[in-house]
Protein backbone atom coordinates (compact mmCIF):
# COMPACT_ATOMS: atom_id res chain seq x y z
CA UNK A 1 0.00 0.00 0.00
CA UNK A 2 1.20 3.30 -0.51
CA UNK A 3 2.16 5.52 1.95
CA UNK A 4 0.18 8.83 0.92
CA UNK A 5 -2.94 6.06 0.63
CA UNK A 6 -2.30 4.89 3.80
CA UNK A 7 -1.97 8.52 5.67
CA UNK A 8 -5.06 9.49 4.45
CA UNK A 9 -6.73 6.51 5.57
CA UNK A 10 -5.84 6.82 8.93
CA UNK A 11 -6.74 10.23 8.71
CA UNK A 12 -10.31 9.80 7.57
CA UNK A 13 -10.90 6.92 9.94
CA UNK A 14 -9.60 8.90 13.09
CA UNK A 15 -12.21 11.53 11.74
CA UNK A 16 -9.84 14.10 9.79
CA UNK A 17 -10.61 14.21 7.36
CA UNK A 18 -12.63 12.13 4.24
CA UNK A 19 -11.07 9.72 2.15
CA UNK A 20 -11.64 11.47 -1.09
CA UNK A 21 -9.81 14.66 0.09
CA UNK A 22 -6.29 15.00 0.53
CA UNK A 23 -4.19 17.85 2.29
CA UNK A 24 -1.48 17.53 -0.91
CA UNK A 25 -4.42 18.14 -3.50
CA UNK A 26 -5.73 21.29 -4.49
CA UNK A 27 -9.57 22.48 -6.06
CA UNK A 28 -8.24 23.08 -9.27
CA UNK A 29 -6.08 19.87 -9.64
CA UNK A 30 -7.80 16.79 -9.83
CA UNK A 31 -6.76 14.00 -7.21
CA UNK A 32 -4.58 11.25 -8.52
CA UNK A 33 -6.50 8.31 -8.66
CA UNK A 34 -6.09 5.91 -5.40
CA UNK A 35 -4.48 2.52 -6.49
CA UNK A 36 -6.03 0.00 -3.72
CA UNK A 37 -4.27 -2.79 -2.00
CA UNK A 38 -5.14 -6.33 -2.23
CA UNK A 39 -3.97 -7.40 1.43
CA UNK A 40 -5.68 -5.77 4.89
CA UNK A 41 -3.48 -3.63 6.95
CA UNK A 42 -5.02 -3.25 10.25
CA UNK A 43 -4.65 0.33 11.78
CA UNK A 44 -2.30 0.65 14.31
CA UNK A 45 -3.19 4.41 15.21
CA UNK A 46 -6.71 3.78 16.80
CA UNK A 47 -6.81 3.30 20.34
CA UNK A 48 -10.40 2.16 20.85
CA UNK A 49 -11.61 -1.38 19.24
CA UNK A 50 -15.25 -0.07 18.46
CA UNK A 51 -13.18 2.19 15.35
CA UNK A 52 -12.57 -1.50 13.60
CA UNK A 53 -16.47 -2.03 14.06
CA UNK A 54 -19.17 -0.90 11.84
CA UNK A 55 -22.00 0.98 13.14
CA UNK A 56 -25.37 -0.52 13.00
CA UNK A 57 -27.17 2.67 11.37
CA UNK A 58 -24.83 2.16 8.99
CA UNK A 59 -24.96 -1.25 7.94
CA UNK A 60 -28.96 -0.95 7.89
CA UNK A 61 -28.91 1.91 5.54
CA UNK A 62 -29.34 1.37 1.97
CA UNK A 63 -28.76 3.39 -1.16
CA UNK A 64 -31.78 5.55 -0.30
CA UNK A 65 -31.05 5.92 2.83
CA UNK A 66 -29.22 9.44 2.16
CA UNK A 67 -32.27 10.49 0.15
CA UNK A 68 -34.85 10.21 2.48
CA UNK A 69 -33.18 11.36 5.39
CA UNK A 70 -34.68 15.04 5.05
CA UNK A 71 -38.16 13.52 4.57
CA UNK A 72 -38.13 11.24 7.59
CA UNK A 73 -36.61 14.21 9.45
CA UNK A 74 -39.38 17.00 8.61
CA UNK A 75 -41.94 13.59 9.31
CA UNK A 76 -40.71 12.58 12.79
CA UNK A 77 -43.30 14.72 14.50
CA UNK A 78 -46.16 14.16 13.13
CA UNK A 79 -44.78 10.33 13.16
CA UNK A 80 -44.11 10.09 16.85
CA UNK A 81 -47.75 11.44 17.37
CA UNK A 82 -49.37 8.93 15.18
CA UNK A 83 -47.45 6.20 16.81
CA UNK A 84 -48.93 6.94 20.34
CA UNK A 85 -51.96 5.80 20.08
CA UNK A 86 -50.98 2.73 17.34
CA UNK A 87 -51.37 -1.24 17.76
CA UNK A 88 -49.09 -2.82 20.51
CA UNK A 89 -48.62 -5.48 17.76
CA UNK A 90 -46.78 -3.32 15.58
CA UNK A 91 -44.88 -2.01 18.28
CA UNK A 92 -43.76 -5.41 19.15
CA UNK A 93 -42.82 -6.39 15.85
CA UNK A 94 -40.90 -3.66 15.90
CA UNK A 95 -38.91 -3.94 18.56
CA UNK A 96 -38.34 -7.63 17.82
CA UNK A 97 -36.73 -6.66 14.45
CA UNK A 98 -34.41 -4.11 16.36
CA UNK A 99 -33.65 -6.44 18.53
CA UNK A 100 -33.00 -8.91 15.72
CA UNK A 101 -31.02 -6.49 13.86
CA UNK A 102 -28.64 -5.32 17.30
CA UNK A 103 -27.98 -9.50 17.99
CA UNK A 104 -27.05 -9.59 14.16
CA UNK A 105 -24.39 -6.49 14.37
CA UNK A 106 -23.10 -7.97 18.21
CA UNK A 107 -22.85 -11.35 16.36
CA UNK A 108 -20.97 -9.44 13.34
CA UNK A 109 -18.53 -7.67 16.31
CA UNK A 110 -17.67 -11.04 18.04
CA UNK A 111 -16.92 -12.80 14.71
CA UNK A 112 -14.20 -9.50 14.45
CA UNK A 113 -13.35 -9.52 17.85
CA UNK A 114 -12.12 -12.88 17.57
CA UNK A 115 -10.34 -12.75 14.16
CA UNK A 116 -8.30 -9.78 14.56
CA UNK A 117 -7.62 -9.61 18.67
CA UNK A 118 -8.19 -13.59 19.51
CA UNK A 119 -10.92 -13.06 21.97
CA UNK A 120 -12.16 -16.58 21.81
CA UNK A 121 -15.91 -15.70 22.24
CA UNK A 122 -18.36 -18.65 20.88
CA UNK A 123 -21.72 -17.83 22.53
CA UNK A 124 -24.28 -15.11 22.35
CA UNK A 125 -26.65 -14.84 25.39
CA UNK A 126 -29.18 -12.85 26.35
CA UNK A 127 -29.19 -11.10 29.66
CA UNK A 128 -32.18 -13.27 31.08
CA UNK A 129 -30.09 -16.47 30.16
CA UNK A 130 -27.26 -15.06 32.51
CA UNK A 131 -28.94 -14.24 34.85
CA UNK A 132 -30.63 -17.59 35.09
CA UNK A 133 -27.16 -19.45 35.29
CA UNK A 134 -25.70 -17.47 37.31
CA UNK A 135 -28.25 -15.80 39.90
CA UNK A 136 -25.99 -15.79 42.83
CA UNK A 137 -24.48 -12.22 41.54
CA UNK A 138 -27.07 -9.56 40.90
CA UNK A 139 -24.52 -8.25 38.15
CA UNK A 140 -27.47 -6.94 35.46
CA UNK A 141 -28.27 -4.44 38.10
CA UNK A 142 -24.74 -3.28 38.35
CA UNK A 143 -24.38 -3.21 34.58
CA UNK A 144 -27.52 -1.00 33.90
CA UNK A 145 -26.48 1.48 36.75
CA UNK A 146 -23.27 1.96 34.47
CA UNK A 147 -24.87 2.41 31.46
CA UNK A 148 -27.55 4.98 32.62
CA UNK A 149 -24.39 6.74 34.25
CA UNK A 150 -23.25 7.16 30.72
CA UNK A 151 -26.30 8.31 28.76
CA UNK A 152 -27.89 10.90 31.94
CA UNK A 153 -31.30 8.82 31.56
CA UNK A 154 -33.02 6.80 33.90
CA UNK A 155 -35.18 4.44 31.57
CA UNK A 156 -33.28 1.01 31.26
CA UNK A 157 -35.68 -1.12 30.47
CA UNK A 158 -35.79 -0.24 26.76
CA UNK A 159 -35.53 -3.45 24.88
CA UNK A 160 -35.38 -2.08 21.76
CA UNK A 161 -32.24 -2.25 18.93
CA UNK A 162 -29.40 -0.44 19.12
CA UNK A 163 -28.93 2.94 18.18
CA UNK A 164 -32.65 4.41 18.11
CA UNK A 165 -33.48 6.83 20.72
CA UNK A 166 -30.96 5.76 23.32
CA UNK A 167 -32.36 2.05 23.57
CA UNK A 168 -29.98 -0.06 25.35
CA UNK A 169 -29.42 -3.70 24.37
CA UNK A 170 -26.92 -5.59 26.57
CA UNK A 171 -25.86 -9.16 25.25
CA UNK A 172 -23.36 -11.52 26.86
CA UNK A 173 -20.75 -12.97 25.00
CA UNK A 174 -19.05 -16.07 26.06
CA UNK A 175 -15.79 -17.38 25.38
CA UNK A 176 -12.49 -19.26 26.25
CA UNK A 177 -9.90 -16.39 25.98
CA UNK A 178 -5.94 -17.12 25.55
CA UNK A 179 -3.97 -18.84 27.77
CA UNK A 180 -7.04 -21.41 28.71
CA UNK A 181 -9.01 -18.89 31.16
CA UNK A 182 -12.77 -18.25 30.31
CA UNK A 183 -13.50 -14.96 30.10
CA UNK A 184 -16.80 -13.36 29.50
CA UNK A 185 -17.35 -9.93 27.69
CA UNK A 186 -20.53 -7.89 27.45
CA UNK A 187 -20.90 -5.32 24.73
CA UNK A 188 -23.71 -2.67 24.93
CA UNK A 189 -24.97 -0.64 22.74
CA UNK A 190 -25.74 2.74 23.17
CA UNK A 191 -27.20 5.62 20.57
CA UNK A 192 -25.27 3.22 18.04
CA UNK A 193 -21.82 3.27 20.02
CA UNK A 194 -20.83 -0.06 20.67
CA UNK A 195 -17.62 -0.08 23.83
CA UNK A 196 -16.64 -3.39 25.27
CA UNK A 197 -17.00 -4.04 28.96
CA UNK A 198 -14.33 -6.40 31.16
CA UNK A 199 -16.17 -9.64 33.23
CA UNK A 200 -14.67 -13.10 33.41
CA UNK A 201 -16.51 -16.04 34.99
CA UNK A 202 -14.70 -17.74 37.75
CA UNK A 203 -13.54 -21.41 37.30
CA UNK A 204 -13.65 -22.66 40.95
CA UNK A 205 -16.89 -20.44 42.02
CA UNK A 206 -18.67 -20.31 38.85
CA UNK A 207 -20.25 -17.06 39.58
CA UNK A 208 -20.27 -13.81 37.24
CA UNK A 209 -18.71 -10.83 38.27
CA UNK A 210 -20.13 -7.44 38.17
CA UNK A 211 -19.25 -5.37 35.19
CA UNK A 212 -17.07 -2.65 34.93
CA UNK A 213 -17.16 -0.01 31.65
CA UNK A 214 -14.41 2.20 33.02
CA UNK A 215 -11.49 0.87 30.56
CA UNK A 216 -12.65 1.27 26.97
CA UNK A 217 -9.71 -0.20 25.96
CA UNK A 218 -10.01 -3.64 27.30
CA UNK A 219 -9.30 -5.67 24.12
CA UNK A 220 -5.52 -4.13 23.15
CA UNK A 221 -4.33 -3.49 26.84
CA UNK A 222 -5.39 -7.65 27.29
CA UNK A 223 -2.70 -8.58 24.77
CA UNK A 224 -1.95 -5.52 22.58
CA UNK A 225 0.27 -7.40 20.08
CA UNK A 226 -2.44 -9.92 18.90
CA UNK A 227 -2.64 -9.18 15.57
CA UNK A 228 0.89 -9.55 14.46
CA UNK A 229 2.00 -13.20 16.85
CA UNK A 230 0.31 -15.96 16.69
CA UNK A 231 -2.11 -16.88 19.47
CA UNK A 232 -1.97 -19.41 21.74
CA UNK A 233 -1.88 -23.17 21.34
CA UNK A 234 -5.46 -24.38 21.68
CA UNK A 235 -6.72 -27.82 22.60
CA UNK A 236 -8.33 -29.42 19.70
CA UNK A 237 -10.10 -32.07 21.95
CA UNK A 238 -11.77 -29.07 23.88
CA UNK A 239 -12.76 -26.96 20.62
CA UNK A 240 -13.32 -29.95 18.27
CA UNK A 241 -12.31 -28.53 15.49
CA UNK A 242 -10.66 -29.88 12.57
CA UNK A 243 -7.14 -29.90 11.45
CA UNK A 244 -7.93 -30.30 8.09
CA UNK A 245 -10.60 -27.57 8.15
CA UNK A 246 -10.73 -25.73 4.86
CA UNK A 247 -12.77 -22.46 6.82
CA UNK A 248 -10.70 -19.34 7.40
CA UNK A 249 -12.47 -18.18 10.43
CA UNK A 250 -11.26 -19.46 14.03
CA UNK A 251 -12.74 -22.28 15.91
CA UNK A 252 -14.44 -19.88 17.98
CA UNK A 253 -16.23 -18.31 15.16
CA UNK A 254 -17.54 -21.45 14.10
CA UNK A 255 -19.22 -21.98 17.09
CA UNK A 256 -20.64 -18.71 17.17
CA UNK A 257 -22.27 -19.45 14.02
CA UNK A 258 -23.39 -22.88 14.75
CA UNK A 259 -24.79 -21.49 17.99
CA UNK A 260 -28.64 -20.86 18.30
CA UNK A 261 -29.83 -17.46 17.79
CA UNK A 262 -33.29 -18.30 19.43
CA UNK A 263 -34.10 -16.15 22.73
CA UNK A 264 -35.37 -18.48 25.35
CA UNK A 265 -38.37 -17.66 26.80
CA UNK A 266 -39.52 -16.40 29.71
CA UNK A 267 -41.00 -18.42 32.55
CA UNK A 268 -42.69 -16.85 35.64
CA UNK A 269 -41.64 -16.48 38.59
CA UNK A 270 -44.70 -16.35 40.53
CA UNK A 271 -46.94 -19.29 40.91
CA UNK A 272 -50.37 -18.58 39.05
CA UNK A 273 -52.50 -20.40 42.06
CA UNK A 274 -51.56 -21.07 45.75
CA UNK A 275 -53.78 -23.20 47.85
CA UNK A 276 -53.96 -24.20 51.36
CA UNK A 277 -52.95 -27.58 52.57
CA UNK A 278 -53.27 -27.96 55.97
CA UNK A 279 -51.36 -30.50 57.99
CA UNK A 280 -49.68 -31.26 54.77
CA UNK A 281 -46.42 -33.50 56.10
CA UNK A 282 -42.79 -32.56 55.91
CA UNK A 283 -41.80 -36.42 55.39
CA UNK A 284 -38.77 -36.90 52.60
CA UNK A 285 -39.79 -40.27 52.19
CA UNK A 286 -43.69 -39.29 51.68
CA UNK A 287 -45.21 -38.95 48.41
CA UNK A 288 -48.80 -37.07 49.04
CA UNK A 289 -49.32 -35.24 45.86
CA UNK A 290 -50.71 -36.59 42.88
CA UNK A 291 -52.26 -35.51 39.22
CA UNK A 292 -54.82 -37.70 37.40
CA UNK A 293 -55.09 -37.53 33.60
CA UNK A 294 -58.65 -36.43 34.39
CA UNK A 295 -57.16 -32.92 35.82
CA UNK A 296 -57.91 -34.17 39.43
CA UNK A 297 -55.34 -33.42 41.73
CA UNK A 298 -54.88 -35.47 44.88
CA UNK A 299 -53.58 -34.97 48.47
CA UNK A 300 -53.15 -36.24 51.19
CA UNK A 301 -53.39 -34.74 54.36
CA UNK A 302 -52.95 -36.43 57.70
CA UNK A 303 -55.13 -39.34 57.95
CA UNK A 304 -57.39 -38.08 55.23
CA UNK A 305 -57.19 -37.66 50.94
CA UNK A 306 -58.89 -34.78 49.53
CA UNK A 307 -59.59 -34.27 45.43
CA UNK A 308 -59.46 -30.52 43.82
CA UNK A 309 -61.05 -30.25 40.71
CA UNK A 310 -58.50 -28.12 38.23
CA UNK A 311 -61.65 -27.15 36.07
CA UNK A 312 -64.43 -26.37 39.10
CA UNK A 313 -61.83 -25.43 42.00
CA UNK A 314 -64.19 -28.12 44.57
CA UNK A 315 -62.60 -29.86 46.82
CA UNK A 316 -63.82 -33.23 48.03
CA UNK A 317 -62.74 -35.66 50.57
CA UNK A 318 -61.97 -39.02 49.46
CA UNK A 319 -61.46 -40.86 52.59
CA UNK A 320 -61.00 -40.64 56.17
CA UNK A 321 -58.34 -43.08 57.78
CA UNK A 322 -58.75 -41.33 61.37
CA UNK A 323 -61.55 -44.22 62.80
CA UNK A 324 -58.67 -46.72 61.74
CA UNK A 325 -56.54 -45.00 63.87
CA UNK A 326 -53.70 -44.60 60.39
CA UNK A 327 -52.29 -42.07 58.26
CA UNK A 328 -51.85 -41.40 54.70
CA UNK A 329 -48.32 -41.81 53.11
CA UNK A 330 -48.62 -42.28 49.43
CA UNK A 331 -51.34 -41.76 46.98
CA UNK A 332 -50.76 -42.47 43.60
CA UNK A 333 -53.72 -42.22 40.64
CA UNK A 334 -54.22 -44.74 38.35
CA UNK A 335 -53.43 -44.32 34.20
CA UNK A 336 -56.96 -43.29 33.50
CA UNK A 337 -57.94 -41.54 36.40
CA UNK A 338 -60.68 -43.97 37.68
CA UNK A 339 -58.81 -45.27 41.19
CA UNK A 340 -56.56 -43.86 43.55
CA UNK A 341 -54.36 -45.93 45.08
CA UNK A 342 -53.62 -45.26 49.00
CA UNK A 343 -50.51 -46.25 51.07
CA UNK A 344 -50.57 -45.71 54.57
CA UNK A 345 -48.32 -46.09 57.94
CA UNK A 346 -49.44 -49.40 59.02
CA UNK A 347 -48.26 -50.91 55.32
CA UNK A 348 -51.61 -50.99 54.19
CA UNK A 349 -52.54 -50.40 50.14
CA UNK A 350 -56.25 -49.36 49.31
CA UNK A 351 -57.39 -49.00 45.83
CA UNK A 352 -60.76 -46.15 46.05
CA UNK A 353 -63.17 -45.28 43.30
CA UNK A 354 -63.21 -41.95 42.45
CA UNK A 355 -66.45 -41.70 40.64
CA UNK A 356 -68.22 -43.17 43.78
CA UNK A 357 -65.85 -42.03 46.67
CA UNK A 358 -65.94 -46.20 47.94
CA UNK A 359 -63.11 -48.55 48.75
CA UNK A 360 -62.86 -51.31 46.62
CA UNK A 361 -59.72 -53.78 47.92
CA UNK A 362 -57.01 -53.52 50.24
CA UNK A 363 -53.70 -55.29 50.51
CA UNK A 364 -52.30 -55.23 53.89
CA UNK A 365 -49.30 -57.15 52.87
CA UNK A 366 -46.13 -54.87 53.84
CA UNK A 367 -45.19 -54.81 57.52
CA UNK A 368 -43.96 -50.76 57.62
CA UNK A 369 -45.60 -47.92 55.87
CA UNK A 370 -45.99 -47.53 51.97
CA UNK A 371 -44.25 -44.52 50.94
CA UNK A 372 -43.67 -45.13 47.09
CA UNK A 373 -46.56 -46.22 44.89
CA UNK A 374 -46.71 -46.68 40.65
CA UNK A 375 -49.43 -48.19 38.63
CA UNK A 376 -49.06 -50.62 35.49
CA UNK A 377 -52.50 -50.82 33.86
CA UNK A 378 -54.73 -52.48 36.61
CA UNK A 379 -51.28 -53.79 38.43
CA UNK A 380 -50.01 -51.80 41.80
CA UNK A 381 -46.41 -51.45 42.74
CA UNK A 382 -45.92 -50.76 46.81
CA UNK A 383 -42.55 -49.89 47.89
CA UNK A 384 -42.24 -49.73 51.79
CA UNK A 385 -40.01 -49.33 54.97
CA UNK A 386 -39.69 -53.36 54.95
CA UNK A 387 -37.79 -52.99 51.83
CA UNK A 388 -39.86 -54.78 49.79
CA UNK A 389 -41.67 -53.84 46.48
CA UNK A 390 -45.15 -56.02 46.17
CA UNK A 391 -46.96 -56.26 43.22
CA UNK A 392 -50.76 -56.91 43.64
CA UNK A 393 -53.21 -57.26 40.91
CA UNK A 394 -56.88 -54.84 41.69
CA UNK A 395 -59.10 -57.09 39.39
CA UNK A 396 -57.84 -60.94 41.46
CA UNK A 397 -56.83 -58.75 44.97
CA UNK A 398 -53.91 -61.29 45.06
CA UNK A 399 -50.32 -61.06 45.32
CA UNK A 400 -47.89 -61.69 42.55
CA UNK A 401 -44.86 -60.78 42.58
CA UNK A 402 -42.43 -59.93 45.89
CA UNK A 403 -39.07 -57.85 44.83
CA UNK A 404 -36.20 -57.87 47.31
CA UNK A 405 -32.98 -56.00 46.22
CA UNK A 406 -33.18 -52.43 48.24
CA UNK A 407 -31.10 -52.99 52.09
CA UNK A 408 -33.61 -50.26 53.11
CA UNK A 409 -36.69 -48.20 52.69
CA UNK A 410 -38.01 -48.03 49.03
CA UNK A 411 -38.55 -44.43 48.80
CA UNK A 412 -39.16 -43.74 45.05
CA UNK A 413 -40.89 -45.83 42.01
CA UNK A 414 -41.31 -45.07 38.41
CA UNK A 415 -42.41 -46.67 35.33
CA UNK A 416 -40.48 -45.93 32.28
CA UNK A 417 -43.27 -44.54 29.46
CA UNK A 418 -43.39 -48.33 27.30
CA UNK A 419 -44.40 -50.08 30.69
CA UNK A 420 -41.33 -52.32 30.26
CA UNK A 421 -38.53 -51.40 32.92
CA UNK A 422 -39.67 -50.04 36.49
CA UNK A 423 -36.82 -47.96 38.19
CA UNK A 424 -36.99 -47.63 42.35
CA UNK A 425 -34.57 -45.53 44.56
CA UNK A 426 -34.02 -46.40 48.34
CA UNK A 427 -32.71 -45.61 51.34
CA UNK A 428 -29.83 -47.44 50.95
CA UNK A 429 -28.16 -44.76 47.76
CA UNK A 430 -29.15 -47.03 45.21
CA UNK A 431 -30.89 -46.92 42.01
CA UNK A 432 -32.54 -50.48 40.84
CA UNK A 433 -33.87 -51.32 36.97
CA UNK A 434 -36.29 -54.13 37.00
CA UNK A 435 -38.52 -55.93 34.18
CA UNK A 436 -41.49 -57.47 34.16
CA UNK A 437 -40.31 -61.23 33.99
CA UNK A 438 -37.58 -61.68 36.51
CA UNK A 439 -37.63 -61.10 40.38
CA UNK A 440 -34.37 -59.82 40.60
CA UNK A 441 -32.39 -56.17 39.38
CA UNK A 442 -31.18 -56.39 35.70
CA UNK A 443 -29.26 -52.67 36.48
CA UNK A 444 -27.93 -51.40 40.09
CA UNK A 445 -26.62 -48.12 39.84
CA UNK A 446 -24.41 -46.91 43.35
CA UNK A 447 -23.09 -43.94 42.18
CA UNK A 448 -25.48 -42.07 44.25
CA UNK A 449 -24.27 -40.84 48.36
CA UNK A 450 -27.30 -40.14 49.33
CA UNK A 451 -31.18 -41.90 49.60
CA UNK A 452 -32.74 -41.25 46.00
CA UNK A 453 -36.46 -40.59 45.74
CA UNK A 454 -36.20 -38.28 42.76
CA UNK A 455 -36.60 -40.62 39.42
CA UNK A 456 -37.83 -39.71 35.92
CA UNK A 457 -37.57 -41.67 33.05
CA UNK A 458 -37.56 -39.50 29.67
CA UNK A 459 -40.60 -39.58 27.19
CA UNK A 460 -38.65 -37.97 24.53
CA UNK A 461 -35.47 -40.66 24.25
CA UNK A 462 -35.85 -44.61 24.99
CA UNK A 463 -34.03 -45.81 28.05
CA UNK A 464 -32.99 -42.70 29.34
CA UNK A 465 -33.85 -42.27 33.19
CA UNK A 466 -32.71 -39.25 35.52
CA UNK A 467 -32.32 -39.55 39.53
CA UNK A 468 -31.48 -37.00 42.58
CA UNK A 469 -29.58 -37.74 45.51
CA UNK A 470 -30.74 -36.38 49.03
CA UNK A 471 -28.55 -33.64 51.38
CA UNK A 472 -25.37 -35.88 50.93
CA UNK A 473 -25.37 -36.16 47.04
CA UNK A 474 -27.14 -33.19 45.72
CA UNK A 475 -26.65 -34.56 42.04
CA UNK A 476 -29.04 -35.25 39.28
CA UNK A 477 -27.97 -38.00 37.00
CA UNK A 478 -28.52 -39.33 33.69
CA UNK A 479 -28.34 -43.03 32.96
CA UNK A 480 -28.70 -45.13 29.82
CA UNK A 481 -30.59 -48.11 30.56
CA UNK A 482 -29.89 -49.65 27.27
CA UNK A 483 -26.61 -49.99 27.99
CA UNK A 484 -26.06 -49.54 31.82
CA UNK A 485 -24.14 -46.28 31.52
CA UNK A 486 -23.74 -43.07 33.53
CA UNK A 487 -23.85 -40.42 31.13
CA UNK A 488 -23.65 -36.92 32.89
CA UNK A 489 -24.26 -35.23 36.11
CA UNK A 490 -24.42 -31.94 37.31
CA UNK A 491 -24.37 -31.00 41.06
CA UNK A 492 -27.69 -28.87 42.29
CA UNK A 493 -26.06 -27.33 45.70
CA UNK A 494 -29.46 -28.92 47.96
CA UNK A 495 -31.35 -31.82 48.34
CA UNK A 496 -32.82 -33.12 45.18
CA UNK A 497 -36.40 -34.38 46.04
CA UNK A 498 -38.46 -34.43 43.27
CA UNK A 499 -37.57 -35.01 39.20
CA UNK A 500 -40.58 -34.63 36.24
CA UNK A 501 -39.78 -34.13 32.45
CA UNK A 502 -41.36 -32.41 29.92
CA UNK A 503 -44.05 -33.88 27.32
CA UNK A 504 -43.54 -31.55 24.82
CA UNK A 505 -39.97 -30.69 24.92
CA UNK A 506 -36.24 -31.92 26.05
CA UNK A 507 -36.77 -30.03 29.70
CA UNK A 508 -36.97 -30.85 33.14
CA UNK A 509 -38.11 -29.70 35.85
CA UNK A 510 -36.50 -30.46 39.51
CA UNK A 511 -37.70 -29.60 43.55
CA UNK A 512 -35.11 -28.99 46.28
CA UNK A 513 -34.95 -28.95 49.93
CA UNK A 514 -31.82 -28.49 52.12
CA UNK A 515 -30.78 -25.70 51.95
CA UNK A 516 -32.12 -23.74 48.84
CA UNK A 517 -35.88 -24.82 48.93
CA UNK A 518 -36.05 -23.97 44.86
CA UNK A 519 -37.81 -24.86 41.88
CA UNK A 520 -35.20 -25.29 38.86
CA UNK A 521 -36.35 -25.85 34.87
CA UNK A 522 -33.35 -27.21 33.39
CA UNK A 523 -32.92 -27.79 29.66
CA UNK A 524 -31.37 -31.02 28.49
CA UNK A 525 -28.94 -32.33 27.24
CA UNK A 526 -26.49 -28.76 28.54
CA UNK A 527 -28.40 -28.70 31.80
CA UNK A 528 -29.00 -24.93 31.38
CA UNK A 529 -30.66 -23.14 33.86
CA UNK A 530 -33.66 -21.54 32.24
CA UNK A 531 -35.59 -20.46 35.49
CA UNK A 532 -34.80 -20.76 39.39
CA UNK A 533 -38.55 -20.54 41.37
CA UNK A 534 -38.42 -19.70 44.87
CA UNK A 535 -41.51 -19.21 47.10
CA UNK A 536 -41.83 -21.94 49.30
CA UNK A 537 -40.18 -21.74 53.02
CA UNK A 538 -39.69 -25.53 53.48
CA UNK A 539 -38.71 -28.15 51.54
CA UNK A 540 -40.32 -28.65 48.34
CA UNK A 541 -40.66 -32.20 49.04
CA UNK A 542 -44.36 -32.80 46.21
CA UNK A 543 -44.18 -32.89 42.95
CA UNK A 544 -47.00 -33.24 40.14
CA UNK A 545 -47.38 -32.62 36.33
CA UNK A 546 -50.51 -31.68 34.73
CA UNK A 547 -52.51 -34.00 32.67
CA UNK A 548 -51.69 -31.23 29.50
CA UNK A 549 -47.76 -31.28 30.68
CA UNK A 550 -47.61 -27.05 30.63
CA UNK A 551 -48.35 -26.62 34.25
CA UNK A 552 -46.61 -28.39 37.83
CA UNK A 553 -47.88 -27.99 40.95
CA UNK A 554 -45.39 -28.52 44.43
CA UNK A 555 -46.12 -28.74 47.36
CA UNK A 556 -43.96 -28.70 51.02
CA UNK A 557 -43.75 -28.82 54.64
CA UNK A 558 -45.54 -24.78 54.75
CA UNK A 559 -48.76 -26.02 54.20
CA UNK A 560 -49.07 -24.84 50.53
CA UNK A 561 -49.61 -26.11 46.99
CA UNK A 562 -48.33 -23.49 44.53
CA UNK A 563 -49.19 -23.82 40.94
CA UNK A 564 -46.38 -23.00 38.24
CA UNK A 565 -46.77 -22.69 34.51
CA UNK A 566 -42.91 -23.79 33.44
CA UNK A 567 -43.14 -25.70 30.27
CA UNK A 568 -43.90 -25.02 26.96
CA UNK A 569 -47.30 -25.46 25.06
CA UNK A 570 -48.25 -28.86 22.84
CA UNK A 571 -47.43 -27.84 19.56
CA UNK A 572 -49.77 -28.66 16.71
CA UNK A 573 -48.49 -30.96 13.93
CA UNK A 574 -48.56 -29.00 10.99
CA UNK A 575 -49.89 -30.28 7.45
CA UNK A 576 -46.70 -31.40 4.79
CA UNK A 577 -47.55 -29.26 1.73
CA UNK A 578 -45.00 -31.46 -0.29
CA UNK A 579 -46.46 -33.00 -3.34
CA UNK A 580 -44.89 -36.62 -2.20
CA UNK A 581 -47.84 -36.42 0.49
CA UNK A 582 -50.28 -38.29 -1.08
CA UNK A 583 -52.66 -37.70 2.01
CA UNK A 584 -53.13 -33.93 0.73
CA UNK A 585 -54.34 -34.91 -2.60
CA UNK A 586 -57.22 -37.09 -1.75
CA UNK A 587 -60.53 -35.39 -1.46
Amino acid sequence: MEPDFERRLIRSMSGCSSLSSSPFSSPISSPSPIKHSDRFIPLRSVSQPSAFFIDQEQIHKGPMSDRKSSRDTSTSTSTTATNTGANPSSSNGTTTTAADRAKDLLTYQALLQNEMFGTQIDCLYDEQHISNAYSNINSNNQHSTGMTNQTGTNDTNNTGGVGGGGAITTTTLIGQGLGGQIHTTAISGINGILTPSPGFLSQSSQQRLPYNNSNSNLLRSRDPNTIFRYSARRNMDDLHFSPYSLSPLSPASIRLLRSPRKQLRKIPKTPFKVLDAPELQDDFYLNLVDWSSTNILAVGLNASVYLWNANTSNVTRLCDLQTESDTVTSVAWSDRGQYVAVGTHKGIVQIWDAATNRKTVSFPRHTARVGALAWNDLCIYSGSRDRFILQNDTRSNKQERKLAGHRQEVCGLKWSPDRQLLASGGNDNRLLVWNQSCSNPIQVYTDHTAAVKAIAWSPHQQGLLASGGGTADRHIRFWNTLTAQNLQSIDTGSQVCNLAWSKHSNELVSTHGYSQHQIVVWKYPSMLQLARLTGHTFRVLYLAVSPDGESIVTGAGDETLRFWNVFTKCRANKESDSVLNLFNKIR
